[in-house]
């Protein structure tokens, strides 16, 4: 009997689990078939994103044709989804027929399983390469866009101008950041529906994506190429540590050529050390310093506008003058006795500077240096631009008033003595720099709407008397003279000491800027050229002079100046 019971018993409970087993698969196939239906067709539909092509940044020459300096680029990366491929070794021997880079062996021993997803088998495809494998229609097959961003001209030309894009996809430093919502566009999607192998079924959807403008720069592609070499040339030949160039229109602001040492390859950014990332930044924009006697036409063309002295008012000084307990000397402690104004220019006498920065006076001259810029940013469209230093009213006394006269104890970038000389230039009026000239939406060269002129700070007429003092200066160089032969120039060099974080200036560390202008008749280009600490040589005459001469004598036969 108790060998029946439980026979019973087991028969009863393999009921009651059948019975449960039953209702089971009757829940999942009847009662749940639309949740599971549903999400079966959830897993095969996917949306992926299409990238926006980015802008391209664009430079032009003196005839108007365009040269690109940044672009966009659509790579592939191809993927295999092993549990798709069937026959991998197949496959792969259909790949190689458009992949001759492909490593059979290497790769199948990725694949050789059943995983949904393996990494990317190979990277950098071009769009010929890929258009090729789609039409294919591998099953498993993955072709995964992004798009690259290049620089073709590498660190040769405006790599500081243009900055680079970063792994995010975003502008880092330069028109690449300060443009980035213009350069870069609205990504799109595209969804579909695949089979349980990954192949494509349908196309459900697709949103597609808007490419971002096209920037143009001010830059002249020619002249920019001839800059970035010659700076390269003289830092080379004088064992420099840095230098920039920037050359300017006097009368708009625009700049046509921007370069500094040491700089980038913006296809290469992640090479550079922490140390190293202030390459990113245009130096003549980022990098203040105490710029020397180039500020002495500055402070001059002040006392002209004052009516204080003519050019040709003559004035008797010795070889040092003291002002609150503190020596100022002439450059080798030269006496130049009588001198006219344009005497005292040509000679770069720092004691007849100080004595017309006391008829100006302190109140007098500290606001017409904010006038012409000092201390402020000329909100050029670079990263980074600094401000210079103009000391507080309360610090201009006689011996800041004394040594600013002649560059001392003030600051500037190159690219506000670019702006200032820009003024001397163009008959008195103040201009904002700026390097994006326009911008091309849908084919369409769209120029960008700007302020470029600002205030009168001196008359037309002292405009017109300081470029012939400026003309002196070059015409009584010296054997050092700068020559453009048909092309008259004015201009003014600075030899600045460099100061030293202990107090006073290094004994053997000089800046040598020229800061000039051409032709004095119709002034159509500024040009500043500055050289840190060169190992060979000291006074600017020597080592940025000639830069100077090149760079304008190459400008002369390009530009059919003369």
């Amino acid at each position: 009997m108790a060998k029946i019971d439980r026979i019973f018993t087991i028969y009863t409970l393999l009921f009651f689990a059948g019975g449960l087993y039953m209702f089971f698969l009757f829940e999942k196939q009847v009662l749940d078939h639309k949740s599971y239906a549903s999400k079966a067709e959830e897993q095969s539909i996917s949306t992926s994103a299409t990238p926006a092509q980015r802008g391209q940044i664009l430079a032009k020459d003196r005839d108007g044709k365009y040269y690109s300096l940044a672009a966009s680029e659509w790579q592939y990366s191809l993927l295999i989804t092993p549990r798709s491929v069937k026959d991998k070794k197949k496959l792969l021997e259909l790949l190689k027929e458009d992949l001759p880079q492909l490593n059979i062996e290497e790769v199948y021993s990725k694949i050789n399983n059943d995983k949904v997803y393996v990494p990317a088998i190979l990277d950098n495809l071009t769009t010929e390469t890929a258009s090729k494998i789609k039409e294919k229609d591998y099953r498993g097959v993955t072709l995964q866009p992004r798009v690259v961003r290049v620089y073709p001209e590498a660190d040769k030309i405006a790599a500081q101008i243009m900055g680079f894009v970063g792994a995010d996809g975003k502008g880092k430093y330069g028109v690449e950041a300060i443009y980035d919502n213009e350069l870069s566009g609205k990504s799109g999607s595209e969804t579909v529906r695949n089979d349980a192998f990954g192949k494509l079924i349908s196309i459900l959807g697709v949103r597609d994506s808007v490419n971002g403008n096209d920037i143009v720069l001010t830059i002249d592609y020619n002249l920019q190429y001839v800059v970035e070499q010659e700076l390269l040339k003289t830092i080379k030949d004088f064992k420099a540590e840095r230098g920039s160039v920037l050359v300017m229109d006097p009368k708009t602001g625009a700049i046509i050529a921007a370069a500094s040492q040491p700089t980038f390859d913006p296809n290469n950014y992640n090479k550079l050390s922490g140390e190293e990332q202030s390459r990113f930044l245009l130096s003549a924009a980022s990098n203040i310093y105490e710029p020397g006697s180039v500020i002495k036409p500055i402070t001059m063309s002040m006392a002209l506008n004052e009516k204080l002295v003519k050019s040709d008012t003559q004035h008797n000084a010795g070889a040092e003058v003291e002002v609150l307990g503190y020596k100022i000397t002439n450059a080798e402690d030269k006496a130049f006795g009588n001198e006219t104004m344009t005497e005292v220019l040509v000679n770069s006498d720092n004691v007849q500077m100080v004595w017309v920065s006391s008829l100006i006076g302190a109140k007098k001259e500290r606001e017409y240096f904010e006038k012409f810029g000092l201390g402020s940013k000329t909100n050029i469209d670079i990263i980074g631009e600094q401000s210079g230093r103009l000391p507080p009213e309360k610090e201009w006394n006689d011996l800041l008033r004394s040594t600013a006269a002649f560059g001392q104890g003030i600051s500037a970038t190159v690219v506000q003595l670019a702006k200032m000389y820009s003024t001397l230039a163009n008959g008195g009026i103040s201009v904002n720099p700026y390097i994006v000239q326009s911008t091309i939406q849908n084919g369409k060269e769209i120029v960008i709407e700007r302020k470029t002129s600002g205030e009168q700070i001196i008359s037309k007429e002292v405009s017109a008397e300081i470029k012939q003092m400026l003309k002196a200066v070059i015409e009584n160089f010296g054997k050092k003279r700068v020559s453009v032969p048909g092309v008259t120039v004015a201009g003014k060099t600075g030899t600045a000491q460099i100061p030293s974080p202990d107090g006073g200036y290094y004994k053997n560390k000089y800046i040598g800027t020229f800061a000039g202008f051409f032709p004095v008749e119709d002034p159509k280009y500024v040009m500043v050229v500055r050289i840190d600490s060169p190992k060979t040589a000291q006074f600017a005459s020597a080592f940025v002079a000639p830069t100077f001469e090149r760079i304008a004598n190459w400008m002369a036969n390009y530009y059919k100046l003369r």
